[in-house]
């Protein structure tokens, strides 16, 4: 089985919204899930939808394994931390226009009135469109990128361990130490 390609995400969209909901324990984790990409599959199903794993080869588990949990944290974190500076830039670009603005005010236009209360609704529109902007449109997008590529070497990574851990099984022989255990 390869590894997951650029058109073919890690985690499936499915798996995304089921592990998500799980996270926030709005349902548990349990059900039909692919052996070797945990993607959600049917009672009838012989392939995963997902990755075409054959459930003949890899075996249907009934829970997602705790490492997936920690792969998908750490996915999430990464884009977290993105889109929230890219957001936070924003509302820095909207204070510095605010501070620019109320110079011009004071210092320039001899304190007008007018040109304070643009600035003040500069800085207040501003800096929410600009967050907008910058964290939810362009770092969405940054972080979104960053994270799933990340995703796709670790995944890369679990899977040998994975791997390792399960042929050692089949052979009879002691798993390495470093390799991931076997998803019950």
């Amino acid at each position: 089985m390869n590894a997951p390609g650029p058109a073919l995400p890690v985690f499936s969209p499915r798996l995304d919204e089921i592990m998500d909901a799980m996270i926030k324990g709005s349902i548990p984790n349990i059900g039909r899930f692919c052996g070797y990409c945990y993607t959600p599959v049917g009672k009838r199903d012989e392939a995963c939808g997902h990755c075409g794993a054959s459930l003949a080869e890899w075996p249907p588990l009934d829970r997602i394994p705790q490492d997936a949990f920690a792969l998908y944290r750490r996915m999430r974190k990464r884009e977290s931390l993105i889109v929230n500076s890219f957001a936070f830039a924003g509302l820095g670009l909207g204070l510095v226009l605010f501070i620019v603005l109320a110079w011009v005010a004071v210092y320039r236009m001899d304190q007008s009135l007018w040109m304070l209360a643009a600035a003040t609704a500069v800085f207040i529109v501003g800096g929410r469109v600009f967050a907008g902007l910058l964290g939810g449109w362009i770092g969405d997008s940054i972080g979104y990128d960053y994270a799933h590529r990340k995703l796709a070497v670790e995944w890369a990574e679990f899977e040998r361990e994975r791997d390792a851990a399960r042929a050692s099984a089949r052979k009879g022989a002691p798993a390495p130490e470093n390799a991931a255990a076997e998803p019950r």
